[in-house]
């Protein structure tokens, strides 16, 4: 892929969703080298409603609508699950790099599409794990790869949000692809492809589903790389809001108690070492905008994303994994 020569680009971005409105679209404004330009939605007086921040914000009733329009570079995808092959796939055809939401499609099969789409319309393609880009998550995994804390042994890794008070939040909808594991479990296996480097070689999982066809509601799996090393990972809807992530290796551990989903806080690690206990504490940054700023600067100059789609194709590979052993059917269409 060939840099554009602009100092930035134009974004577009489909639908509503609410990670859209509060996060990554005043990220985007708040980048150094993109603007928002558009938005789609079903309901145009909803979607400027909801962007009333952003000044001059043409809005669109159809998603193809905005893909069509030649002023545009890139688009966010923040839509449901089951919608991000089909809508990624046709802003490739049109010519429109794509970020992603997490996770990047449904199935493996689904993300090779999209990734085929992208290299024969030559645009970037990068899945939205925004986690991965805050200051305290690659200083901790720079610590782990120069072996400070020696051979890691075992990563554990939560994420859990209650949200049963909510029927109709989209996370609980099989139609649209949700479930504890794909929203917030997602997370957990990342991190532990970023710490191992590799895809589990077997994977031990429970899921928690009430009734037949629905998603699940919590989940927990151990996860075998090989050579006495796991992660351990859990994800759950009906419990606190918590996120924790342990990386023990063997001379030492690293902690991270706001791991994921940090916002408006200064990032701590705990690294234990010979006895001894040290805090190394993060300035608080907007790791959406980190992540738009990175994702622009690899269209504009041709640099490649720091995060590889065969890394998500096999965190995708793990999930349905984790689901097939689990015994619990995927996907849920």
């Amino acid at each position: 892929m060939q840099g554009m020569k602009r100092e930035f680009i134009r974004w577009g971005i489909l639908g509503t969703a609410q990670i859209s409105i509060r996060a990554v679209a005043p990220a985007i404004q708040a980048s150094t080298n993109g603007r928002l330009v558009a938005v789609a939605s079903r309901d145009p007086q909803k979607a400027a409603d909801l962007y009333s921040f952003v000044p001059g914000l043409r809005i669109y009733a159809d998603y193809q609508e905005l893909l069509d329009d030649p002023a545009i570079d890139a688009v966010y995808i923040p839509l449901p699950n089951s919608l991000h092959a089909e809508w990624a796939i046709k802003a490739a055809e049109a010519g429109k790099h794509v970020l992603c939401e997490k996770p990047l499609a449904v199935t493996v099969e689904e993300a090779k599409e999209m990734i085929e789409a992208a290299e024969e319309h030559n645009v970037l393609l990068m899945e939205a794990f925004m986690y991965r880009f805050h200051p305290q998550i690659q200083w901790a995994l720079k610590q782990i790869h120069a072996g400070e804390i020696g051979q890691i042994k075992l990563v554990r890794a939560s994420f859990t949000i209650d949200i049963r008070d909510e029927p109709e939040n989209i996370r609980l909808k099989p139609e649209l692809a949700g479930g504890s594991l794909v929203d917030l479990g997602c997370y957990a296996v990342n991190l532990c492809h970023a710490v191992y480097g590799q895809a589990p070689r077997s994977v031990s999982a429970r899921v928690h589903v009430v009734k037949p066809g629905g998603v699940d509601l919590a989940m927990a799996a151990i996860l075998d790389y090989g050579e006495g090393r796991y992660g351990l990972i859990d994800s759950g809807f009906e419990g606190p809001r918590r996120q924790s992530v342990e990386i023990v290796g063997d001379l030492g551990t690293l902690t991270i108690p706001v791991p994921f989903a940090i916002r408006n806080m200064e990032g701590i690690v705990f690294a234990m070492k010979n006895g001894q206990m040290a805090e190394r504490n993060f300035p608080m940054v907007d790791q959406y905008q980190l992540q738009v700023e990175h994702f622009a600067e690899c269209v504009l100059t041709g640099k490649e994303p720091e995060r590889s789609l065969s890394e998500s194709l096999e965190n995708l590979a793990t999930i349905e994994a984790i689901y097939e052993a689990a015994g619990h059917d995927w996907p849920i269409l």
